[in-house]
Formats: structure tokens, sequence, C-alpha cells
């Protein structure tokens, strides 16, 4: 009787010793040495997550991390978390669980089209480039958030924005129209107001945007812009060349001679009127210069230093102002 007692309280302690060991690994912080970034990719394994937080130092012991997570019986999320200080077991399955993600910056300068943003979200480790312009440019996807045109341009303002490295693209394109609904949609009244048409601002916009980074300067460009809408003539804005080039794959950085004839609804220098779609991202205050853009008796201008316009209102005053500082 006296030996089975013996066993009894021996068992009894090593479960009391086992107990309170788990409480100690799952309900103590312990102290992270430095500060830790660790990716859980999609597909793993409870077994496979305590392995590589063990192996980051996040956690002491996976077995009891993976048993806590067992008896919890919840999913965990992937995706890249950051751990500075001190934290438990619990802790750490907290922020998995609930998905706590880093969110890192990322920034559309005004001007950029679809193309720049796929570039940059893949150098910067957010999506794949053709994942993200597959998405952007098929009409079916624009048309799923009642949007119009045939592609997202134009539809992503120029901002920081604070996103996971673990998105998928739809929720990264979620974002980017959460601010321009935000911020650019309350405009779309004040064009009706005024009998213009919202889709059209954002391709004049966005051309305005293009061609000019001087605020002021853009009201007047807006106005020469639709003058010549008006007047039945070819806009002959250079960057819709470039964007026509980009959509096919043949942009190389140089413009001029024959490439300006290349043939594409989006080249001004063939087809009047306005591109398909807009060619770039564009800053409010693009927009609201088409909005209330400034008439004049301009019909034509140019730039001597990439910056500031020289404005001319018959060709003839074009050609010899384009003489003069060439």
């Amino acid at each position: 009787m006296a030996k089975i007692l013996k066993y009894i309280l021996f068992f009894l302690s090593a479960v009391l010793f086992t107990l309170v060991t788990v409480y100690v690994y799952v309900k103590i912080p312990y102290p992270i040495d430095e500060e830790k970034t660790v990716h859980i990719q999609k597909g793993k394994t409870l077994r496979e997550i305590a392995k590589v937080l063990k192996k980051e130092g996040v956690i002491k012991d996976e077995n009891i991390f993976l048993i806590y997570s067992l008896i919890r019986g919840k999913s965990l999320k992937a995706g890249y978390y950051r751990f500075s200080g001190s934290y438990s077991i619990e802790d750490i399955w907290n922020v998995l669980y609930k998905g706590e993600e880093i969110l890192y910056p990322f920034t559309i300068i005004p001007g950029e089209d679809l193309f720049d943003i796929a570039k940059k979200l893949n150098s910067h480790g957010f999506l794949e480039r053709e994942t993200f312009l597959e998405y952007v440019f098929n009409s079916d996807n624009v048309k799923k958030f009642g949007l119009e045109g045939i592609s997202f341009e134009g539809y992503f303002p120029p901002e920081t924005y604070y996103i996971s490295k673990n998105s998928d693209v739809e929720y990264v394109v979620k974002a980017f129209l959460r601010e321009f609904k935000k911020k650019y949609y309350p405009l779309k009244r004040l064009f009706e107001n005024k009998g213009m048409d919202f889709y059209e601002g954002m391709i004049i916009a966005s051309m305005v945007e293009k061609e000019s980074p001087i605020d002021e300067e853009k009201p007047i460009i807006a106005g020469i812009i639709i003058k010549r809408l008006k007047k039945n003539m070819l806009l002959q804005v250079d960057p819709t060349v470039i964007y026509s080039l980009k959509l096919e794959g043949k942009w190389n950085g140089k413009l001029g001679g024959d490439i300006m004839k290349f043939d594409s609804p989006y080249n001004t220098y063939l087809y009047k009127g306005l591109p398909p779609t807009p060619i770039s991202s564009f800053s409010i205050e693009s927009l609201n210069a088409v909005l209330n853009y400034v008439e004049t008796d301009y019909l034509y201008y140019f730039s001597p230093d990439g910056k500031r316009h020289i404005f001319s209102r018959t060709y003839r005053e074009h050609l010899i102002k384009l003489k003069k500082y060439r």
C-alpha cells in the first residue's frame, strides 16, 4: 500500500511539475534579446510555425507552443510579425491568431501609372508585378467595384499607404480605392453640378499631372486641353504616346520621330478626343484644376526646362518661341 501511495505521489508531483512548467512557459513573459521580424508563410502547419518561432528566438519551447495551440484549437494567420520586448507563449499565440502583422509604408507618387506602381509593389516585396497588372487591367474587376473604365488607371491616389506584405492583390486594390473614394469622390458631384463628366475629368487630370508639376499652371493647361477638345483639335499630349507604348511593352525611354505615330487609341497625336482611360495617378490639385480650369486665348504650350511652360495663342507664335528656346 505504501509503495502504491509512493507511486501516486510521484505521479501527482510529476503532473504538478508539468503543469507549473507549462504555466510558466505559457503565461510568464519571455524577454527577446533583440527585435525580431518573423515571416509565417501561408500553408504552414502548427508544428512548422512552432519551429520557425523557436528558430527565430521568439519562444523557448516549440513543443509547449504546439500543445497550447492544439488546446486553443484555432487557426493562426500567416504574415510578417515584429516582436520586441517580452512575450509569453500566450502573447505570441494571440498576435498570430489576431493577425497583428507589421504594416509597411508604400507610397504612390503623383504621375505614377499602373506599371510604375506594379514595379514598386514587386521590388518592395508586396506583390508580384504580373499578378498586380493582370488584376488591374481586367475590366471585369473594374466593374466589380462599380467603377467606370477598362482598367484601374487613375483610381489609385498619390498617398502613403500602410499595408501588409502578406496581402493579396484585391486587398491592396481595396486599400487604394478607399483613399480614392474618401478624397476624390466628393468632387464628383461638383463636376456634375457644372455639367462636366467626372471620368473625363479624371482623364484630363492625369494628362495635366503628367504635363506640369506646377500647381498654378495646371488650371491653364486644363483649360487648353478642354479648349482643344471643343475645337475638335488633336490634343498632342506627349505622355499619352508614352502610355500607349507602355501598354504594348514597347516604351524604351525615348520619344520623337516615327514613335509619335505609334498606332493606339491612347495616342493623342493620331486620334482626336480623350484617351480611353486616365494615363496615370494624379493629385487632388490636378483634379481641382480641371474642375476650375482657366479659359485663356492659349492653344499651345511647351516647357523649355521640363518644369514651367511657355504658352502661345497660335501655332506660328508657338513655333517662333520653340525656335528661340532651342
